[in-house]
């Protein structure tokens, strides 16, 4: 049986989240809980309905109503989280997020849900190469435009290097052609290619391009 919230809990929480971008499917993730030791521990889960606001787990692990606890979301990162109810797959649990981690967390759902559940895609198919020319520019939604440097390009995505700072799921051009933040690393981000494109024009479309572009060394 399944263990709802209290009662006295606000009933507008669930109409908030029926407005929102959700993705209904399975996500790996991983959450922790405390051990018998006194410490914590790391399970592995199933995430199975996310939104910015919750998200439903799955899980064969007992947890407790009310329960903190963080969600390491494979392709985002983690997520600290409340357990609100508990069920006999899992539990759903509350997003606790300020805004501007609620907007990037609903911006990856959306972006999510148009890739059918992917968070990668098939990368490794594609060989990486080092461009012939690594300068490029990038270009946000926002009208910024910044000089960044190709540490590799394949035909489905390329590796930049930025002090810009760009959150997963930002929707982006490079050199000329519009994909989208997929990961960030220390130094710059990846991002992922709206299609696959032709071997031979994996450079040709994205290395080259100056477009009265300056180089950005603070957040954005």
């Amino acid at each position: 049986m399944d263990t709802p919230v209290p009662a006295g809990a606000s009933a507008l929480k669930a109409v908030d989240r029926r407005s929102e971008a959700r993705f209904e499917g399975g996500l790996a993730a991983s959450f922790t809980m405390p051990s018998a030791t006194g410490g914590v521990r790391v399970v592995p889960c199933t995430i199975l309905s996310l939104s910015a606001a919750a998200m439903r787990i799955g899980t064969s692990e007992a947890a407790g109503l009310g329960q903190a606890v963080w969600v390491d979301i494979e392709g985002f990162g983690p997520v600290r989280a409340n357990i609100e109810t508990v069920r006999h797959d899992g539990f759903i649990c509350h997003n606790l997020l300020n805004a501007p981690a609620r907007q990037r967390l609903g911006t990856w759902v959306a972006w999510l849900t148009r890739r059918n559940g992917r968070p990668h895609t098939d990368k490794r198919m594609f060989m990486r190469s080092r461009p012939h020319d690594s300068r490029t520019t990038v270009a946000f939604e926002d009208g910024d435009m910044v000089a960044v440097t190709l540490r590799d390009v394949s035909r489905s995505g390329a590796a930049v290097m930025s002090d810009y700072a760009a959150a997963v799921g930002t929707p982006i051009m490079v050199g000329r052609v519009p994909g989208r933040v997929s990961r960030v690393f220390a130094g710059g981000f990846a991002v992922e290619f709206d299609r696959i494109l032709e071997g031979s024009d994996a450079d040709r479309l994205v290395s080259g391009y100056q477009i009265k572009a300056l180089p950005i060394s603070s957040t954005g």
